[in-house]
């Protein structure tokens, strides 16, 4: 096996270990940012983190798809059962593909004219890095948890506890089913297909295959080794080799280097130049003078002043965007639903959603406070996020971001239906924006003081009325600023000791 190969199958590996224990609560979030259509948002919609673009642009130029090959988890994925393949099916070789130009990019304008014009739904229903974060969410977190508390029940039983158990996080049928249905698609496709997705549909693979058409270091094939045998054409798991016209169409070529193992005449090299060819200056200045001004595209132009953002009609919302979130315009424009911030989640109050957002934004997360609530001092979403869907936002910050408003149902609440003692809304509210007001017979009914409730959830998710909540929560579409608190100082009496009185 050559070294080039050998280097390629390790980062790949590494890469993948590493986008799934980030799943995990691994904190190398960064390396989220680095994915290209991640990336490509950050530059395009925050304008912000444009080292990351273009450092995978740049990498393409020089050394082809080799992002595709080793730094894409979606891309190592199907590179898994492509090694199925080659273990379990007689017929083992790969065919030359067609390379379906035309409609490539007719297909892939329409996925990025509508994440334009603010619908981001087609672009990750197709994007990579989205798809495997929801097959990592749903599929392989939980499987792993279920194996890791089945090992710590057969240990318990022989005093053996070194093996903890942890809290799996609730099932999403929709979402589930949704990422089965892409695993076992894209795996039939690269079983007996190759990296068809990556050549074909992906968004990524298109805009990176453009520039690998041009890239520095090229994989050529010698004309006077190569014997048109076809033994590359047959590992070649991108379908890219024409073995008697001795050609590679470098716009599909993902740098596997399978076919420089392969070749027995020592045929193919990856080296800088192209084929026997006198360079085309011509060509070159084009190629220069192109990717100099998409750079300078890249930099100054702002899709806002192409495009103008549709009017938001403003209403009571029971949606709950999560802090940093901004406003829903943002979020649902920015959301790629890698379902990354559901997983890191601490509380598991952030779900995905199916029709909540419209069809056109199905799986984008949001605050269930039926099943937990958002925790007081925790901005982990905003820390994982790679897209500044939710913006990152400190501790202090996220104190006093208001995400909704606290509503009341007195008809629905229990002190007030069974005249009896509760009080765990102002209990477990932690600005304490709900108090107690004097009710009758000594109870006390909760009143909510708006201006300091920062929409937590906590009230909602501990009311014990049913089969309808006493108090919940309103979404601002646009978060607000909430007032914080003022607890207050007790005075002492003259007197009094300074030691707690037990």
């Amino acid at each position: 096996m050559n070294k080039l190969k050998v280097t390629r199958i390790i980062i790949s590996i590494a890469f993948l270990i590493l986008f799934i224990l980030i799943f995990f609560g691994l904190p190398f979030y960064f390396i989220a940012h680095i994915q290209f259509i991640p990336a490509f948002i950050n530059v395009f919609l925050n304008h912000t983190l444009i080292f990351p673009l273009i450092f995978l642009l740049i990498l393409t130029f020089f050394f082809g798809r080799v992002y595709c090959s080793t730094l894409c988890p979606f891309g190592t994925l199907q590179d898994i059962f492509i090694f199925l393949k080659y273990k379990f099916l007689k017929r083992k070789s790969f065919e030359k593909q067609k390379n379906y130009k035309v409609f490539r990019y007719i297909f892939i304008s329409i996925l990025f004219i509508a994440f334009f014009l603010g619908n981001i739904t087609f672009l990750s229903i197709f994007e990579p890095y989205s798809n495997f974060g929801r097959i990592a969410n749903e599929i392989i977190k939980p499987v792993a948890y279920f194996f890791n508390n089945l090992m710590s029940d057969i240990l318990q039983n022989f005093d053996v506890y070194f093996i903890k158990k942890v809290e799996t996080h609730s099932f999403y049928a929709h979402s589930f089913f949704y990422a089965f249905a892409v695993l076992i698609s894209v795996g039939i496709l690269a079983f007996f297909k190759g990296r068809f997705f990556c050549n074909t549909l992906c968004p990524a693979g298109a805009i990176l295959g453009l520039i690998s058409k041009y890239s520095i270091f090229k994989i050529n094939i010698s004309e006077k080794k190569c014997n048109s045998c076809g033994l590359c054409v047959g590992v070649c798991k991108a379908g890219c080799i024409e073995p008697l016209s001795k050609k590679i169409d470098y716009e599909l070529c993902i740098n596997c280097f399978n076919c420089i193992d392969a070749c027995a005449k020592d045929g193919l090299k990856y080296f800088y130049g192209a084929k026997d060819e006198k360079t085309d200056e011509t060509k070159r200045d084009f190629l220069n003078k192109t990717i100099t001004g998409f750079f300078i595209f890249l930099l100054t132009t702002s899709p806002a002043k192409l495009f103008a953002n549709s009017i938001l009609i403003k209403k009571k919302n029971p949606i709950i965007l999560p802090p940093g979130a901004q406003n829903i315009n943002n979020f649902n424009r920015k959301c790629i639903s890698c379902h990354l911030c559901v997983s890191a989640c601490p509380t598991k109050v952030l779900t995905p959603t199916t029709y909540e957002y419209g069809l056109k934004n199905f799986l984008q997360p949001k605050m269930n406070y039926l099943q937990s609530y958002c925790l007081y001092d925790c901005n982990k979403c905003s820390q994982v996020c790679p897209t500044g869907a939710i913006k990152f936002i400190s501790v202090e910050e996220k104190k006093k971001i208001q995400i909704g408003v606290a509503k009341f149902e007195m008809k629905n609440c229990v002190v007030y239906e069974n005249e009896t003692d509760c009080g765990m809304c102002n209990e477990y509210c932690p600005t304490k924006a709900v108090i107690l007001k004097p009710y009758k017979n000594g109870l006390g009914i909760p009143y909510i003081r708006e201006h300091i409730c920062i929409g937590c959830g906590a009230c909602e998710f501990v009311c014990p009325a049913k089969p309808n909540k006493a108090i919940y929560v309103e979404g601002n579409l646009e978060h607000k600023i909430a007032s914080l608190p003022s607890y207050g100082k007790q005075k002492r009496k003259k007197g009094e000791h300074e030691e707690f009185p037990f």
